[in-house]
């Protein structure tokens, strides 16, 4: 007895609830369970997000091990490396006016848009991973740097989890005057890539180091694909809009194309590594806090918009890093379907153009950001004088 309670007793510290504002269902603390009891080092922390997602699989959490445990034991998803990517547009309030005063022409715009997306989609995968370009030479290797970050093979994004045209009314730090401004937005990242690479550690995980998956090519690549698909996701749409935004071509694509330059990222299943604690970190529905950002984005309900939390004000903009590991260190990036009182229904929306899937169920309900969600972000470590910004949905396409 005295054993299985000394046993309890560790696996409850080394899971840590006190971010979570409900109870954990019987499926997620065996979930929970399963992760911490793989590695020795394991430690989990549950965010206020935590749900269980439609594929049946645990969200919203922080996996923390020493970076010499096998990377076996790390839970990698099959959405690595998905996140937020936001545009600024430099058009005026004339382009807000015509967009908003235009439902129907945005929705065949925003839907003629994704089928070109979904017709043209040449779906990316690890092996389009730049082939190793080093030579032998009478004085050594030679690394060609310049060709190692091409892409080997061509490839194209395909449908998002959402993208769309977004207006927020906001004022900057510096500065005590509001202005409308104009955004666009992408959530998503490479499906096939991300399944890739999940069953890759699957399958050889226990060969490498929680370090060395961090550091792999692989790792490397994904993380940096998943952003230039975003990018030049948003670049499309605001073309097909007709609106403006700041556009750089992309020097490691196969093949000559162009993306947009985001004002703010939010990766929402990363690794990360921290050399001053030698461990590595699983982000599952949450983002890193202690690295520099520009303002953190959290996805919610389709048309409901996003909302960007600013970090700490450093010069302007909207806010960088804050907190640090040893409280928390993670912030969480989504607004979860849940099933429980203190949700809120799925508002039907005519900004929501869907390209092949039914609409949500009136009976759908999500969590609501309320006033114990943001005391909670507070323990967190966000300083809630830092604000946030509503980014209104004008119109948004989802799969």
């Amino acid at each position: 007895m005295f054993f299985r309670a000394r046993a309890r007793r560790g696996m409850s510290e080394r899971v840590r609830r006190e971010f979570s504002l409900h109870a954990l269902s019987a499926d997620e603390e065996a979930t929970c369970k399963s992760m911490a009891e793989r590695e020795a080092s394991a430690q989990l922390t549950v965010m206020p997000t935590h749900h269980i997602d439609e594929f049946g699989s645990l969200n919203g959490f922080k996996f923390e091990c020493k970076g010499d445990a096998m990377g076996g034991c790390l839970p990698i998803s099959r959405r690595m490396f998905y996140g937020h990517t936001l545009s600024e547009c430099s058009d005026g309030e004339e382009a807000i006016l015509r967009l908003m005063s235009d439902g129907e022409g945005n929705q065949a715009r925003m839907r003629g848009f994704m089928e070109r997306v979904r017709d043209g989609c040449c779906a990316g995968s690890l092996e389009c991973i730049p082939d190793n370009s080093d030579a032998m030479t009478g004085y050594g290797v030679m690394q060609g740097s310049g060709l190692r970050t091409v892409d080997c093979k061509r490839w194209t994004p395909g449908v998002p989890e959402t993208i769309g045209i977004y207006h927020a009314y906001l004022r900057g730090y510096n500065r005590d005057v509001r202005a409308h401004k104009l955004f666009v937005g992408c959530s998503g990242g490479l499906e096939t890539a991300s399944d890739a690479f999940c069953n890759l550690l699957i399958d050889v995980g226990h060969k490498w180091t929680a370090k060395e998956v961090c550091d792999s090519v692989e790792t490397w690549w994904l993380r940096k694909a998943s952003y230039r698909a975003r990018c030049g996701l948003i670049s499309g749409a605001a073309q097909a809009f007709g609106l403006r935004v700041s556009q750089i071509q992309d020097i490691q694509s196969h093949s000559p194309s162009t993306l947009a330059i985001s004002c703010t990222d939010t990766v929402e299943h990363d690794l990360a590594y921290d050399a001053g604690a030698g461990t590595v970190s699983v982000l599952n529905g949450c983002c890193d806090t202690t690295q520099p950002f520009n303002g953190i984005l959290a996805r919610m309900h389709a048309g409901e918009g996003m909302w960007l939390f600013r970090g700490a004000s450093r010069g302007g903009g909207f806010g960088s890093m804050f907190g640090n590991r040893r409280v928390c260190g993670a912030f969480p990036t989504t607004q979860p379907r849940v099933d429980r009182a203190e949700s809120v229904p799925s508002a039907a929306s005519r900004a929501v153009v869907r390209l092949g899937s039914a609409a949500p169920k009136a009976s759908e309900r999500y969590m609501c950001f309320d006033e114990a969600y943001f005391k909670t972000l507070e323990r967190m470590q966000w300083d809630r004088d830092n604000g946030y910004v509503e980014l209104i949905p004008i119109v948004v396409g989802v799969p």
